[in-house]
């Protein structure tokens, strides 16, 4: 397997005085970036020693990695064949919009009702970077700033419960984006982000609730088009 772009093996600092990241989560981390990023692409066979031998981690923290990975659809794993990575499937994609409205409009509800007022200045800045790298048409830096965006404000709606579900939801919506979503739909993503966390901010659960029905509209819009399209990346 050639170099897959991940540089620095072992245990990722710890960020803001959170705790240290396990060995199994650094290696989570880093393998479902390359698959969202297809530098594992569909397709590609691999298996628990290469990528172990690529991150610098041990087959322990890599195969509890896959195990998670396995149970959102990323890959699939074959006994003495190795790792396959799935196919992008429009159709779950559609499935899983389903999903997230509901949980979407639950997680506005619970940062009106408890963030701090330092989570809401916090959302209003990922806001704002997420509008500032839609306008530079920056892809990687679009899809990072909305995963911060993301966790911030589940991070915000301290529901633990939330927490867990969403995160693999949207690690399911980010590799679906960057696999389909044009540059040029950026800017009207990142108002309607704004305008949801506008909503949120000033605890207005009306204007929140009608962003996030503009923003499933609109997402449920594009995952159509993107049945009679092929792959950008």
């Amino acid at each position: 397997m050639a170099g897959l772009g991940f540089a620095g093996g072992g245990q990722a600092p710890p960020e803001d005085g959170r705790r240290p990241r396990s060995l199994a989560e650094t290696a989570y981390d880093a393998i479902e970036q390359m698959i969202i990023s297809r530098r594992l692409a569909p397709g590609a066979m691999v298996s628990e020693g290469e990528l172990g031998a690529e991150l610098g981690l041990g087959r322990t923290p890599v195969r509890e990695a896959l195990a998670r990975l396995k149970t959102i659809g990323f890959v699939e794993v074959h006994p003495r064949r190795g790792v396959l990575v799935t196919q992008v499937d429009v159709i779950k994609h559609l499935e899983l919009l389903e999903v997230r409205r509901p949980l979407d409009e639950t997680v506005a509800r619970c940062v009106i009702a408890r963030g701090t007022a330092e989570d809401m200045a916090h959302l209003l800045d990922r806001a704002a970077g997420l509008r500032s790298a839609a306008e530079a048409r920056d892809r990687e830096a679009y899809f990072r700033t909305k995963r911060g965006l993301h966790e911030a404000l589940v991070g915000a709606a301290y529901n633990a419960t939330l927490t867990g579900t969403m995160a693999a939801l949207h690690a399911q919506s980010r590799r679906f984006w960057y696999t389909y979503e044009h540059t040029a739909s950026f800017l009207d993503c990142a108002k309607i982000h704004g305008a949801i966390l506008s909503g949120i901010a000033a605890r207005d659960e009306a204007a929140a609730l009608a962003g996030i029905g503009t923003l499933f509209d609109f997402l449920d819009r594009m995952t159509r088009r993107a049945l009679d399209r092929r792959p950008l990346v």
